[in-house]
């Protein structure tokens, strides 16, 4: 084994460990993490909760695998397309920049617990009727169009 080298009287090299084997109890390597599926990571996380529809668009566009991962370029691209508010939030920002460094390995993967689900559905809510205030016009024709051909329908059917 070659000799180390020192700086002074300070080892400049590691000592090798050797071929001692892991164990299961040895735990994860420090600076290691775990891989979690997309939308365990914050970025998916915020996205299924607060942008599904964008979260929804990007997930079709991804090859199906056991650990589906987006590509940056993806959600960045169908992020940018989007008009929703929320991502323009700081939050989306750095969520972005974490999944662009860390992808899916994370420390701790992000779940639904009873008072996040509280939380998102209260701001589905707000969102939705935020939506139908600001659409009343467009939506009351779309519904006089839809009764419109659906009483067409009724009379050709009652003609046959």
């Amino acid at each position: 084994m070659p000799k180390a080298k020192l700086y002074g009287k300070l080892r400049q090299t590691r000592a090798p460990n050797g071929n001692r084997k892991l164990r299961k109890e040895d735990g994860r390597p420090r600076g290691t993490h775990k891989r979690f599926l997309f939308e365990e990571t914050r970025l998916g996380f915020f996205l299924k909760y607060e942008v599904p529809v964008v979260y929804d668009i990007i997930m079709n566009m991804t090859p199906k695998k056991p650990f589906p991962e987006p590509p940056l370029l993806l959600v960045k691209a169908v992020c940018r397309a989007s008009k929703d508010p929320s991502l323009k939030k700081e939050k989306f920002h750095r969520y972005l920049n974490i999944y662009e460094k860390e992808g899916l390995f994370c420390k701790r993967a992000k779940q639904l617990t009873p008072e996040r689900k509280r939380y998102y559905d209260a701001l589905r809510k707000k969102k939705m009727e935020k939506f139908i205030r600001q659409n009343k016009e467009r939506i009351e024709q779309l519904r006089r169009i839809t009764e419109a051909i659906n009483c067409e329908e009724g009379k050709k059917q009652k003609g046959l």
